[in-house]
């Protein structure tokens, strides 16, 4: 049995008790609150994040993909159109991205930003002859600048450090893929070079003795001028070698504003009815002359060099056109030389 005089004691120590509860349960719960208050936010503060940088990779995909940063662009009938501004955009999703970053950050970025809008302008200043043979080194360049801004955002948002793809890696990727960039003009030097080169190339491939020519020289001269230009050049090789007189029947292509191919003797004059037979014979689109046996104009595969209005064209400006293009040529050319050997060998040239 309790005495009375313990009472106000017990009911003092449980009422202290109660309150101490009371107390570090408040300051549990208002501690949990406020922990969640500040990971809410560091949620919310991470999404914006987010967004933000998405934003803003966005607008540089944009600018990527137009190939030029424009102050004042055009709407969809071509006129002048003051509030498209790429620039102006670009500028304030930076000061976006540096409401959320460190200074570090930002300035790394732009670092990269900037040497992205410096390799589109030295591209789109780049000749337009030039343009091709730069394509994989812009592209891994782009890629380079590109990639380290996706590093340095993911490095700030997510804390994991990581490394960019290697340039050269890049580049040589890039190079395997025969990139072909559509260009204005047309390098009529280059593409008829590419002519001659590739035509010996294959014909070669196909088994006939060719001697390489470098046409260089030819082609220059041939652009010179205008007027007394320098043409009917091209080169030849043996297809068939009589087994009575020993003589050799050549194969020749030559050009003029276009090219023509056909046949004649080594040694000419071509005036030899047995080989002008034989050359009819295989198609009535040759004719003869004091220096042919039988020449034509291609069939289907016509190349004005000197007007340079040709559809073919198209396809000698496509690197990964060309050369089908010009197996195309050989093909053509390759069944008349097969159909005159036949018939020479049936006639006993």
């Amino acid at each position: 049995m309790f005495s009375s005089g313990d009472l106000p004691v017990q009911i003092a120590g449980a009422l202290l008790e109660a309150v101490v509860t009371a107390l570090i349960t408040y300051f549990l719960l208002t501690g949990q609150t406020t922990q969640e208050e500040i990971k809410e936010r560091q949620v919310k503060v991470f999404e914006k994040k987010q967004e933000v940088y998405h934003s803003f990779l966005e607008e540089l995909k944009k600018i990527i993909q137009d190939g030029e940063i424009k102050i004042i662009g055009k709407d969809k009938d071509a006129n002048l159109d003051k509030s498209i501004d790429e620039l102006k955009d670009l500028i304030f999703q930076l000061s976006y991205l540096q409401m959320h970053t460190s200074e570090k950050t930002i300035n790394g970025v732009l670092e990269s930003v900037a040497k992205i809008i410096q390799l589109m302008n030295d591209f789109n200043s780049t000749p337009e002859a030039e343009k091709q043979k730069e394509l994989p080194n812009y592209y891994s360049s782009l890629s380079e600048s590109l990639f380290n801004v996706v590093k340095i955002l993911k490095e700030d948002l997510y804390g994991i450090e990581s490394k960019t793809i290697d340039k050269e890696k890049m580049s040589s990727i890039l190079k395997e893929c025969d990139l072909f960039v559509e260009t204005e003009g047309l390098d009529k030097y280059e593409i008829q070079k590419y002519f001659w080169d590739e035509l010996q190339k294959q014909f070669k491939s196909k088994g006939y003795d060719i001697t390489p020519n470098d046409f260089t020289q030819d082609v220059n001269e041939y652009y010179a001028r205008a007027r007394n230009r320098h043409r009917y050049y091209g080169f030849g090789f043996n297809v068939y070698t009589s087994s009575n007189t020993g003589r050799k029947v050549q194969f020749y292509i030559e050009l003029e504003n276009s090219y023509y191919y056909g046949f004649g003797y080594d040694d000419k004059p071509a005036t030899d009815e047995n080989i002008i037979s034989i050359v009819s014979q295989i198609s009535n689109s040759f004719s003869s002359n004091e220096h042919w046996a039988g020449w034509k104009w291609s069939d289907r595969f016509i190349l004005d060099f000197w007007n340079l209005n040709s559809d073919g064209f198209e396809s000698l400006k496509n690197p990964r056109k060309r050369e089908a293009y010009i197996k195309g040529i050989v093909d053509e050319m390759d069944m008349y030389i097969k159909k005159f050997q036949q018939l020479a060998k049936e006639r006993n040239l």
